[in-house]
């Protein structure tokens, strides 16, 4: 129980009108002072027993899934089967996977009806959780005091991996991944016939059509290259560190989701492996929608953790996963040292025969701070100290490049976009 406003100012009262009564003369003012009080006592009495009996129920008006990231609309609702309005406060408090509502909210719930409260939640972390207790308190009848109540809703809330809320540029060519492509030599798919061509190979003319014809008709042939994509997601503990509304774990899971959606119409296969000390979580790469929703079950199971990466261990189980040579992104750090050197050793595992590309988020508050472009920050030191790190990194980019990976570096916000920038480029080049 907490005292309401009007409480203090009948306590005040009854002190005032005691230190009267030991102060004056008068017998009359000696006793006066036990009104207020009993007042106020039978008022928080009566409250007491009211605010038993009122009953308050909850439940939370949201979707059950929402997407890591995007803002999502909810609303707190409570339905007061009482005779007379309530007013409620509460504190929002929301699961794990949702960024904290901080401040104290109030709403006034009608009599037999309900009262809604809107929020606006942020998902930043993936899985699936229950809704929290709410803990609340009730105005009682007189205004004398606010009664506690704990309020249970009984729904849950699964955070999942965000989808292309757009339309991007998709990698060029056939929904269904097959292009078609003049080449010389067999182990291509028939495409078409077609009438000869001046330079076609004669190994391409179809005899038996030509005789039916009494003109000389060439097959087409269509080039399958199917690619076979492993993305390799660090949950170790620099994943936890955060840029901007997530941390990088959640930027990586949504990279891999838009990834798998982008890649998967060029018929492309596409696994998933999340690591840190130890394996995380695996899938193997497949095709389609089936390679898709398996890739968002693995990330909604994964968690970053505290320990160490060890990317050395992860390249291991990536040689056992990729059968023949196919792409390997790894959405990694390089703000440790110690981490990159594992992290080399596991690339020269990788390439050859896998091209591998690396994705790194870049933080442009060191960027700012090595320029000096920090409002408040004049300190010397700290520029050099941002400067010395970019010096670093950027070797370990050119380490990385001489053994033959690939290395992306954008801020959070671009970091999809380069990759599948990335991606294009080596399917147009043939890399892969």
């Amino acid at each position: 129980m907490h005292f309401a406003q009007r409480t203090y100012i009948l306590l005040v009262l009854t002190a005032v009108l005691a230190i009267a009564g030991i102060w004056s003369s008068e017998s009359a003012f000696a006793g006066l002072w036990r009104v207020p009080a009993a007042l106020l006592l039978l008022g928080l009495a009566f409250e007491s027993a009211i605010a038993r009996r009122t009953q308050i129920s909850t439940a939370v008006e949201t979707a059950t899934r929402a997407h890591l990231g995007r803002e999502q609309a909810a609303a707190f609702t409570f339905h007061n089967s009482s005779s007379r309005a309530v007013s409620l406060q509460y504190a929002p408090v929301v699961p794990e996977v949702f960024e904290p509502l901080a401040r104290v909210r109030e709403v006034v719930v009608p009599a037999r009806g309900s009262g809604r409260d809107r929020v606006t939640l942020l998902p930043v972390r993936l899985g699936t959780r229950p809704w929290l207790a709410l803990s609340a308190r009730t105005l009682g009848v007189f205004g004398l005091a606010w009664w506690p109540r704990e309020l249970q809703p009984s729904t849950s809330v699964t955070v999942v991996a965000d989808t292309l809320s757009a339309a991007v540029a998709r990698p060029p060519g056939n929904p269904s991944g097959a292009r078609s492509r003049r080449v010389v030599g067999a182990g291509a798919e028939l495409h078409q016939l077609r009438e000869y061509r001046y330079g076609d190979p004669l190994a391409w003319v179809d005899w038996k059509a030509t005789a039916r014809t009494r003109r000389l008709v060439t097959r087409e042939y269509s080039e399958d290259q199917h690619l076979d994509i492993l993305v390799a997601i660090d949950a170790g503990r620099f994943s936890r560190v955060r840029a901007g509304v997530l941390d990088r774990f959640g930027i990586y899971a949504n990279v891999a989701a838009r990834f798998a959606e982008i890649v998967a119409p060029a018929d492309d296969r596409i696994g998933l492996m999340v690591y840190s000390d130890r394996l995380l979580g695996a899938c193997a790469p497949t095709r389609g929608l089936a390679a898709v929703t398996r890739l968002r079950r693995t990330l909604e199971a994964s968690r970053a953790e505290s320990a160490e990466s060890d990317p050395i261990a992860a390249a291991i189980r990536i040689r056992g996963i990729l059968r023949r040579r196919g792409l390997v992104v790894l959405l990694t750090d390089l703000d440790d040292a110690n981490g990159v050197q594992a992290l080399t050793r596991g690339i020269r595992l990788l390439s050859p025969p896998h091209f591998v590309v690396v994705g790194v988020i870049r933080s442009p508050e060191i960027a700012a701070l090595a320029a000096g472009e920090e409002p408040g920050r004049s300190d010397p030191w700290v520029a050099l100290a941002a400067q010395e790190h970019d010096a670093r990194v950027s070797l370990q980019h050119g380490r990385l490049r001489r053994l033959g990976a690939s290395v992306v570096v954008s801020t959070a916000p671009l970091l999809e976009k380069s990759l599948l920038a990335e991606y294009e480029a080596l399917r147009r080049s043939r890399r892969v």
